[in-house]
């Protein structure tokens, strides 16, 4: 069956429907609210948290699904920060700007193997009053087979360096099938990995740790509702991948962040999901830095572009 794509106007979603993957993007953000995976003769099974739940209930939980960060990752001091020359930065909340707005549809193509959605979005008078840069953001995601890949291009049309950060938020169900959230698999890649310690509002303290070994990572309710922070940029960045996996090891997701150096682990305490988070760069510092000057920030010089990928693959019987 080849893949087909369609628009739905009443709810500002694309659906792209494949052999085994079926995707939903809103277009507000861009973000991925279902990646819907079917397999043989099994029901279908919802990889991202909230599944196709356009307007979750309110029960408290995280409401989102996997939302675009940028140009910034994490918080601001009052969510205000300022460049060493003295511009200013502003946004409603954490994560930045791209996750409240509307992004257009640039491209849909595919057929047997894969189907591409591209997205963009352009600065305009909302984004200026936040971030005073002009800017493209580009969105691709690619559906194939059990993956769904994400490239992020982010160009500087201003006249002058950018700063900023990127990332990706998606949370997954834990577990996805039977079982319960602390006996679930949270594995980090093999190899140097630095913990990244913050305070109780997720900022930067200063102190690291350097962790060996990676495999199974014994996570908390408590860490994970105040956030586990890690540099990866020891690791080859096509060995930077994330597993999730069900206490019985049948069902999961791995998680790859070839283009980022950083990861965020997140969810609500004792709710039923993780965000394996993709980052390049992290919340400010206790001690509030220049905005140019955060942990992981990218300056772009005029006319300068910055690509960046991550993937989620669907793992399994």
């Amino acid at each position: 069956m080849p893949y087909s794509h369609r628009y739905d106007p009443e709810t500002d979603v694309d659906l792209v429907t494949g052999p085994e993957l079926d995707l939903m993007v809103r277009r507000k953000g861009a973000e991925v609210v279902e990646l819907t995976w079917k397999r043989p003769d099994q029901d279908p099974t919802g990889l991202i948290w909230r599944n196709g739940v356009l307007d979750p209930p309110d029960d408290g939980f995280w409401p989102r699904h996997a939302p675009v960060l940028f140009p910034v990752v994490g918080g601001l001091h009052d969510n205000r920060s300022r460049t060493t020359d003295g511009v200013d930065v502003r946004f409603p909340g954490l994560h930045g700007l791209a996750r409240h707005a509307s992004f257009g549809l640039s491209g849909a193509s595919g057929g047997e193997h894969s189907f591409l959605l591209v997205y963009r979005l352009d600065a305009d008078r909302e984004t200026r009053a936040l971030f005073p840069w002009e800017f493209a953001l580009t969105i691709v995601y690619t559906l194939r087979e059990r993956e769904l890949e994400l490239n992020v291009t982010v160009l500087n049309a201003d006249n002058r360096p950018m700063p900023f950060q990127l990332g990706w938020h998606p949370g997954f169900p834990a577990p996805f099938g039977e079982g319960n959230k602390a006996d679930c698999h949270l594995r980090l890649p093999r190899g140097r990995i630095t913990r990244v310690f913050a305070d109780g509002d997720c900022r930067l303290t200063g102190e690291t740790e350097v962790l060996e070994g990676g495999g199974d990572f014994p996570f908390t309710e408590g860490g994970l509702d105040g956030t586990y922070l890690f540099d990866l940029s020891g690791i080859e960045p096509e060995q930077r991948v994330v597993e999730l996996m069900d206490p019985d090891e049948s069902l999961g997701v791995r998680v790859g962040l070839a283009g980022y150096p950083h990861l965020g682990l997140w969810s609500d305490a004792n709710a039923p999901f993780v965000c394996i988070e993709p980052w390049q760069g992290m919340d400010d510092s206790v001690k509030q830095e220049p905005f140019d000057q955060k942990f992981g920030i990218v300056t772009l010089p005029p006319g300068g572009r910055d690509f960046r990928s991550a993937w989620i693959e669907a793992v399994g019987g």
